[in-house]
């Protein structure tokens, strides 16, 4: 099967942990449109999390924030456009 990216989560583990730290809990990673992908529960966590923590001047931190929800719709979009599977890492939590 042809995935969109080729990361393992292993890949996130730096990202994923100042996310943690500074209080937010996502449930998933990935990559869509080249960029790192971080998924939350709501669409109001992910923008309260993008607003904090893509503007800490920390560029690991900076992608693509999605409610769960939101982020489904993106994926199933860009597969049937693109025509690959996007390979998912849920988390945890």
């Amino acid at each position: 099967m042809e995935y969109n990216h080729w990361n393992k989560l292993e890949d996130f583990q730096e990202e994923l942990k100042i996310i943690r730290n500074a209080g937010f809990k996502p449930i998933a990673v990935s990559q869509m449109f080249l960029e790192d992908t971080f998924v939350f529960e709501t669409d109001e966590e992910a923008m309260k999390a993008y607003k904090q923590l893509e503007d800490c001047e920390n560029p690991k931190l900076a992608g693509w924030w999605y409610g769960k929800e939101d982020f489904e719709k993106e994926v199933k979009e860009q597969e049937n456009d693109s025509g690959v599977k996007v390979l998912v890492h849920w988390l945890d939590v």
